[in-house]
């Protein structure tokens, strides 16, 4: 993709235009991993998937938007797209805004209510992202009450679900159902953020921290296969 280069789309609700950055297809420097699953990079582009209409301003998954063409860098616009440099840029919502997504029925089905459910405690995570974090976890009853929700709905899900499922347990402080949690997770692709997370619970830690590359990727001759982490007996 064009570095700068832009999309411009038309709300399913009301068709008003608004403009949506596009990533580089270039990797991002400095690529970091939280024990949430969300990654952040000084210079990472992610283009939100719901958003909020500037005009109507009801929620829609961008998805769904009606796609009228590209804004290139430097190029001259035909008679046609007249005004879309001035449409408003998407930009991402908040956790109060996905919550509010959430209300407006964009959760209509499980899987997209769980996404909805994953992106709110994203969001509810994002204050946390600094050493310097007073508490370093989400609080508010609204918060709880989410995490409470994305629990229920991860019981019986696949592997990568059940890390976020005992992240948010290792988050409310229940730290034998994190244990419990992560006996489901044996696939070696999971191992670092498992490890983390067992190391974490060890200590009865509830602040969201950052994943590390575990010693074994990066010392052990190739061909090399060590064992799964320990479950925690």
């Amino acid at each position: 993709m064009i570095p700068g280069a832009e999309l411009v789309l038309a709300c399913p609700h009301c068709a008003k235009l608004a403009r949506l950055t596009l990533p580089d297809d270039a990797e991002p420097f400095g690529m970091i991993t939280w024990t949430d699953g969300w990654q952040t990079a000084p210079t990472l582009v992610r283009p939100p998937r719901v958003a909020r209409c500037p005009g109507c301003q009801r929620s829609f998954w961008v998805g769904e938007a009606d796609q009228r063409g590209f804004l290139l860098p430097g190029e001259e616009r035909p008679p046609e797209q007249a005004g879309w440099d001035a449409a408003p840029l998407l930009a991402p919502l908040d956790e109060a805004g996905v919550r509010q997504a959430r209300v407006e029925g964009l959760g209509s089905f499980p899987e997209l209510e769980l996404e909805l459910r994953v992106l709110e405690w994203w969001r509810a995570n994002d204050a946390f992202r600094c050493a310097d974090a007073p508490v370093g976890h989400p609080t508010s009853d609204e918060a709880v009450a989410n995490m409470e929700r994305l629990i229920a709905m991860t019981a019986d899900g696949d592997e990568d679900l059940l890390l976020f499922r005992g992240e948010a347990q290792r988050q409310l402080g229940r730290f034998d159902d994190v244990i419990e949690t992560l006996r489901g997770v044996g696939c070696s692709d999971y191992w670092p953020a498992k490890s983390r997370l067992l190391e974490l619970t060890a200590t009865h830690n509830r602040k969201l921290d950052v994943l590390f590359v575990p010693k074994w990727e990066e010392s052990e001759p190739e061909g090399h296969e060590d064992g799964p982490p320990d479950d925690g007996e």
